[in-house]
């Protein structure tokens, strides 16, 4: 065993032999990379940080970090075409995050309003699936062509467990009914480069009012520390 003497001061405190553990450091093979503090006393969070009146973080290990925050989208333009009423259109990208705090990370998504013309003459209203059941929260099926309706699925990493396969679709929440944004990636672990796909799928009825209808979907990302 063996102690690493430190000396901490300020104008409130001294602390001394800040680090006392059996082993600590950086070790790997051909299968992986580790590092640990084996046998520090005292280590672990104590408080709660943001709510209460302390915070102290005693030990390296649980707030280690990889790699500097990234959230990227693979291109913010995506186009559905031309819609052809009794036929869904669809189109994709994706989203890739990589965290640095041991605190995991959720990605949310809203919607600024549901699909309409300038003006908002005219709407494409978001998708009940096929059972009238889906919403900004819960995944349903939605296959059937004659259905009108905008909505989106997810697939990947980290995503909600209620988009089961690709014909599981939700509607974005509606910023503009003050619906509020829905988690649609997250995990209480570090991320290294953690993808998932957005679809989204538009379908129109016999009726639809001829135009250009567009929204905008916004993401959000929060890490955690």
């Amino acid at each position: 065993m063996w102690a690493q003497a430190q000396e901490m001061r300020s104008n409130s405190f001294s602390i001394q032999f800040g680090n006392f553990n059996t082993t600590s450091g950086q070790k790997s093979s051909a299968n992986y990379n580790v590092t640990d503090t084996v046998g520090q006393v005292g280590s672990g969070p104590y408080g709660q940080y943001g709510s209460s009146s302390y915070f102290v973080g005693g030990g390296f290990q649980y707030i280690y970090q990889i790699d500097t925050f990234s959230f990227t989208i693979s291109r913010i333009a995506v186009d559905l075409g031309v819609l052809t009423p009794g036929l869904h259109n669809t189109a994709s990208h994706t989203l890739r995050i990589t965290t640095k705090g041991a605190g995991g990370y959720q990605v949310f998504a809203y919607e600024q309003r549901p699909l309409q013309t300038q003006g908002g003459i005219a709407v494409i209203p978001d998708t009940t699936c096929n059972a009238g059941s889906c919403d900004q929260v819960t995944a349903q099926v939605w296959t059937t062509q004659t259905i009108p309706g905008f909505g989106f699925n997810m697939a990947g990493n980290d995503i909600p467990a209620d988009f089961v396969n690709n014909t599981f679709f939700r509607q974005f929440a509606n910023r503009a009914a003050s619906e509020a944004m829905q988690v649609v990636m997250s995990s209480a672990n570090i991320a290294n480069s953690r993808i998932s796909t957005v679809t989204y799928k538009a379908g129109v009825s016999g009726s639809q009012a001829a135009g250009n209808y567009q929204t905008g979907v916004a993401y959000v990302a929060v890490p955690g520390y």
